[in-house]
């Protein structure tokens, strides 16, 4: 979680975020949920890209289910993950989710129901498609038909055997969250405070009528803040614990090599883990820990038999042998208006191969850069407009890489790319 300085406006709309946290019997740790701000200018608007938005695709699925995140298979189609919003903490038993298939110009193949509630979806070199949540596992054949069992995620078991090693990582978060949690909600509620006493020592004549509405506000999220300061206060290491596991429950990312099957999740402490696993499932590895992410986003794939990982923490992207030997890392944070820098709070949110070939990226603003197969940056691939804030943007490229498809998270839509000219 990064720190960083309240404004007045910035603590009104967390009262908001943090509500639900102050009627919870249990302190629950929630990042900031994106929001659907009015944009400004985007400067990569301006940029020259090699590709064009040429066809939007809606996706809905059953009882208001969205769609999440995308993946092509061994076919060029785009394979949508139609399912509830990624939570932040543990799952909801008991929700499913929906894979659609669309051919490669946005028109409906088939679809069928995923027994769980996945968060991740990928495709195998061999044709198979694999989704992921909620500590498991299902594979399909390219027809939809479900190959083997649903499977449990074995790493959880594997964390859970190491009862003393898990509840020496829960002593240590809580003592964190106890130093850090308390002085950010501390200080917020202290210049909270202080933006209260502002308008109260104002001549009641002299106060706007914003200000009028201020004061209730104020007072409602002081008492808020000063509920979670006393929650993260009392915090025991079992609810540690309860959370820890509930996150690395959440299947953030998947890659599958011809190999080897890669899951990114939430590590034990904080940060993301990446798990190796035989393409049966067998022999759980973690070969990456505490990783990085904002905002609930660690994206992985693989390029050959590496993987390549979403740093968006760090704005680039790095390299790792299947055993989780760093290669190297890749792009570099700068303005904006830099096509090869990594602008905004975290980027690059998500990135993709094609084959061992060039690499894409993708930013919560909607921009995909492509890079060459050692990392070195080629030229911005796409502008796309989106709405809200730090996100999933899935992207991903046909073989031929005339075409680029982009996940609208927000608008629950994918839109499709072709190169210009062509």
């Amino acid at each position: 979680m990064k720190l960083f300085r309240l404004s007045a406006a910035a603590l009104v709309f967390g009262a908001g975020l943090f509500a639900a946290n102050a009627a919870d019997e249990k302190p629950v740790v929630r990042p900031a949920v994106p929001v659907q701000p009015v944009l400004p200018p985007n400067p990569a608007e301006k940029f020259d890209s090699t590709h064009k938005v040429v066809a939007s695709i809606d996706v809905k699925g059953e009882n208001g289910l969205r769609l999440q995140t995308i993946s092509l298979d061994a076919k060029g189609r785009v394979i949508g993950l139609v399912a509830p919003p990624k939570p932040f903490g543990a799952p909801t038993k008991g929700q499913t989710a929906e894979v659609h298939v669309f051919d490669a110009d946005g028109k409906p193949v088939k679809s069928w129901k995923v027994p769980f509630h996945a968060t991740a979806v990928n495709c195998g070199p061999d044709g198979s498609i694999y989704v992921a949540g909620d500590s498991k596992i299902a594979r399909f054949d390219a027809d939809g038909k479900q190959v083997g069992e649903t499977t449990e995620l074995p790493h959880l078991a594997a964390i859970l055997k190491d009862t003393a090693g898990l509840k020496a990582k829960a002593e240590l978060q809580l003592k964190k969250e106890k130093e850090q949690m308390v002085q950010i909600y501390g200080n917020a509620r202290k210049q909270m405070t202080e933006q209260l006493k502002k308008i109260e020592d104002k001549k009641p004549e002299d106060r706007s009528k914003t200000e009028e509405k201020q004061i209730e506000q104020f007072k409602n999220i002081i008492k808020q803040y000063e509920k979670i300061e006393t929650d993260y206060k009392s915090r025991t290491v079992e609810q540690v614990i309860e959370a820890m596991t509930g996150r690395m429950r959440i299947a953030n990312g998947m890659a599958v090599s011809e190999k080897d099957v890669f899951v990114a999740c939430g590590d034990v402490g904080y940060g993301y883990a990446v798990w190796r696993f035989t393409k049966e499932l067998k022999e759980p590895k973690q070969v990456l820990g505490e990783i990085g992410g904002c905002c609930g986003q660690m994206d992985i794939q693989c390029h050959g038999p590496d993987v390549l990982v979403a740093e968006n923490t760090k704005h680039q992207f790095t390299r790792y042998d299947r055993d989780g030997k760093k290669i190297g890392s890749f792009g570099s944070r700068g303005l904006d208006t830099d096509p090869k820098c990594f602008g905004g709070c975290c980027n690059p949110m998500n990135i993709r191969a094609v084959g061992v070939g060039d690499i894409y990226t993708a930013e919560s603003e909607g921009i995909i850069k492509r890079f060459g197969p050692s990392g070195e940056f080629i030229e911005t691939a796409g502008v796309v407009k989106l709405t809200g804030g730090c996100k999933n943007v899935a992207v991903a490229v046909s073989a031929d890489a005339k075409k680029i498809f982009f996940c609208d998270l927000p608008g629950s839509k994918f839109h499709i790319l072709e190169k210009k000219g062509k």
